[in-house]
C-alpha cells in the first residue's frame, strides 16, 4: 500500500469503508484459521490452544489495520461502571518528574485507575467501613500495582478489559490490584513520556496516599505494560537520590 494512501485512511468515510473490508477479510479467512488449529503442528506455536491460535490470528490482523486508521481509544475520568472501585489520581508536587519525564509539551496529569477486588480504607479515613469489607482487607495485605497491556494504543484497566486478569491476580495472590488509566500513545498529546509519568504518579500515590510501605507494592504489567514496568523501575533507579522513590519489593 503506497504512503499516499495510507495518509488517507484514518478520513471518514474511508476510515470507516476500509475497517468494513478488514472485518470482511477476518471472516473470509475464519474457516481456514479454524482448520489450521485443530492440529498443534499446524498452530502459530505447538503450545497454543485452540481458541488461542484463532485469536492470535484475528488480533494480528486487526490490531495491524487498526494502527493504519489512526484507531485510539477515549478514555474518561468518569467513574463508569467501575463506581467506587475507580479513584482519580492527582499528579505528584514532590518534584519526582525528572529527567526524560521532563518534557516541554507532555506534562503530568490528573489519571484514574481501577481497585480490584475493592479500594482499600486509608489508615487516615474517618468513614465508616462495613464489616464484610473489613474481613476481606484483613485477608489482603500489599498491592499489584498492574500495568495494562495494549501496544500503548490501547486499553484502559476497567473491569471489561483488565477484569479477567485481575480476578486471576486476586484469586492466586493475597493482595489488592491497582490498574491506572495511562494515557495512551493513539490519542493527541500523549506521546512519551505521558504512559511513564502516569506509571509514575500512580506508584506514587500508594506510596503516599493509600500508605503502602514499598515492600508492600509489586510492580505486574503484560506486554505493552510490562516494557512500562521496566521502564518505571529503571527511573526509579537512575533518579536516586533526587527523586528520594524506594524501590518495590518486586
Amino acid at each position: 500500500m503506497s504512503s499516499s494512501i495510507k495518509s488517507l485512511l484514518p478520513y471518514q468515510p474511508i476510515k470507516t469503508f476500509y475497517l468494513t473490508l478488514v472485518v470482511l477479510t477476518i471472516v473470509i479467512r475464519l474457516p481456514l484459521w479454524l482448520l489450521v488449529s485443530i492440529f498443534s503442528s499446524t498452530r502459530l506455536t505447538p503450545s497454543f490452544t485452540f481458541k488461542q491460535n484463532i485469536m492470535v490470528h484475528i488480533a494480528k490482523i486487526a490490531g495491524h489495520h487498526f494502527s493504519l486508521t489512526h484507531h485510539h481509544s477515549t478514555l474518561t475520568l468518569d467513574p463508569g461502571d467501575e463506581g467506587a472501585r475507580f479513584e482519580r489520581i492527582k499528579p505528584s508536587t514532590k518534584g519526582i518528574y525528572k529527567g526524560v519525564l521532563e518534557d516541554q509539551e507532555i506534562k503530568p496529569v490528573e489519571i484514574g485507575g481501577t481497585w480490584y477486588p475493592d479500594i482499600p480504607s486509608r489508615p487516615s479515613t474517618t468513614t465508616t467501613t462495613s464489616d464484610s469489607k473489613k474481613k476481606e482487607e484483613k485477608k489482603r495485605s500489599g498491592v499489584i500495582l498492574h500495568l495494562h497491556g495494549g501496544a500503548f494504543v490501547d486499553g484502559d484497566g476497567r473491569t471489561k478489559t483488565l477484569g479477567f486478569a485481575a480476578s486471576l491476580l486476586t484469586k492466586h495472590t493475597p493482595h489488592n490490584v491497582f490498574a491506572p488509566q495511562y494515557r495512551l500513545a493513539s490519542n493527541p498529546n500523549c506521546r512519551f513520556p505521558a504512559a511513564l509519568q502516569d506509571a509514575l504518579t500512580a506508584y506514587h500515590h500508594l506510596l503516599h496516599t493509600h500508605h503502602y510501605p514499598p515492600h508492600e507494592i509489586i510492580l505486574s504489567g503484560d506486554s505493552a505494560g510490562g516494557n512500562l514496568v521496566i521502564a518505571l523501575l529503571r527511573y526509579i533507579i537512575d533518579t536516586q537520590p533526587s527523586t528520594k522513590l524506594p524501590k518495590p519489593r518486586a
